[in-house]
């Protein structure tokens, strides 16, 4: 037994410095402190608790924590997997065979003209007694030439049709990484095409969409509007852009030479003749919108114009070479804004890679230089949707790779098969282009 002691390292643990100790009986083995009788068993009582809790979280480990380890969510992953990847293998094989068909048709058409025109040089030759030793030599040359042509012919087609099933395969490659994307797209509905578009621009009730100087509009619900052809494209060049414009109500249509309108109240098309390009030799590229203003990128500036009492005026012009680090090795593709950046789409010719930088509109300056991603074979061939205030969508035509990305280094592949993309207006809804079909999907 411990003797009553004024030495506080014999005093109970537990008992208030205000109170006398009470003497000290015994110590915890485990812990080593010295506990009078009550607040031992106080101390007994709480190890007791502690390893109830214990058994607790261990039966409920049974309970609750083992029937979540099914198999069945990963049988799910890859039954979605499988799903996705027939249609992927269902819609690019349906793509290859269109292409090589029409090669196919094109080419032996082509092998079929020369060869009746060649058959009706023999005869004449032969009707004629005009034939010389040299016609006999070009003739007998091109007959063999036309026979190597119509040999090689299966090699080129069978050729291409490989490196095209090939992509195929990339594609599943990349498929197994996007089921699980950061933003979960809704399908909604499917929408034909009567023809293949690739720019495209929407409002919540009609998708634009243009290739070269045709204009075709088709209604969410798919039945198709209207259709225009543009004025003379050695006049006015081809389409190069196209653009919603929620807050001025009507659409803009970028050609490399001029600017058009589309009001969807009257359905009219008009061109907009004040702004126009100084220099013939230049070209405009790109073109967005943010409020009352109009971003138009050419080769050489930036203009930025503003819309006065139905007018537009010029309101400043930026140099390109304020925008691109180099000229020689940069050009700018595609500009997009939201409501607060201009987002420009940059390729390096150089190392054939992307950048997508982003700028503050008033005053105008660089806030963002972004990394180089994904890779391209020929140029101006990618563009950029502003999905939300801090996220883009990239395009790259090339691959039909459609990649979510952002200024904290966000680089996520979200589609293996698209070819462009836009949203519908306001609404959480986004219309993705697959060249001769339209998918329509909510978020």
């Amino acid at each position: 037994m411990v003797e009553l002691n004024s030495d506080k390292s014999l005093s109970c643990k537990l008992c208030s410095d205000e109170t006398t100790k009470n003497l000290c009986i015994a110590n915890c083995i485990g812990c080593k402190d010295l506990f009078c009788f009550d607040h031992l068993l106080q101390h007994r009582k709480q190890l007791s608790n502690d390893i109830h809790q214990l058994i607790q979280r261990h039966n409920d480990i049974n309970e609750k924590s083992f029937p979540q380890l099914t198999v069945s969510q990963h049988v799910e992953y890859i039954d979605k997997w499988e799903n996705e990847t027939i249609e992927l293998i269902q819609t690019h094989t349906k793509y290859v065979k269109e292409k090589i068909q029409t090669i196919f048709h094109t080419y032996k058409t082509e092998l079929k003209k020369f060869h009746t025109m060649l058959g009706a040089e023999l005869d004449n030759k032969q009707n004629t007694s005009t034939c010389i030793e040299q016609n006999l030599t070009d003739l007998s040359q091109q007959i063999e030439q036309l026979d190597k042509e119509i040999h090689r012919m299966n090699n080129v087609i069978q050729q291409m049709t490989n490196n095209e099933l090939n992509q195929i395969v990339k594609s599943i490659n990349l498929s197994a990484n996007t089921i699980g994307k950061t933003i979960q797209w809704n399908y909604s509905h499917e929408i034909k095409l009567d023809s293949t578009y690739g720019y495209m621009a929407a409002n919540h009730r009609q998708i634009f969409l243009g290739w070269k100087n045709r204009i075709v509009i088709y209604n969410i619900n798919g039945t198709k509007h209207d259709e225009t052809r543009l004025q003379s494209t050695e006049t006015y060049g081809e389409l190069c852009d196209l653009i919603w414009s929620s807050t001025m109500q009507r659409f803009f249509i970028l050609c490399q030479k001029s600017l058009f309108v589309h009001y969807p109240s009257s359905s009219q098309v008009e061109i907009l003749s004040n702004i126009s390009l100084i220099n013939q030799d230049n070209e405009y590229i790109s073109i967005t919108t943010n409020e009352n203003n109009l971003f138009i990128l050419n080769k050489k500036s930036l203009e930025i114009w503003k819309l006065n009492n139905k007018l537009f005026q010029l309101d400043n012009t930026i140099l390109i070479t304020f925008i691109i680090k180099n000229p020689y090795d940069e050009n700018i593709c595609s500009i997009r804004a939201n409501e607060q950046n201009l987002a420009v789409l940059i390729q390096n010719n150089k190392t054939h890679t992307w950048r997508l930088d982003l700028f503050n509109f008033y005053p105008f300056h660089r806030t963002h230089m972004g990394t180089s991603f994904d890779h391209y074979n020929q140029e101006n061939l990618g563009s950029i949707t502003a999905f939300t205030n801090s996220t883009y969508l990239f395009m790259n035509w090339e691959t039909k790779l459609m990649r979510m990305i952002d200024q904290n280094n966000l680089n996520e592949i979200i589609d293996y098969n698209a070819y462009n993309a836009c949203l519908l207006d306001t609404q959480r809804m986004l219309v993705v282009n697959y060249m001769t079909y339209l998918k329509v999907y909510s978020f």
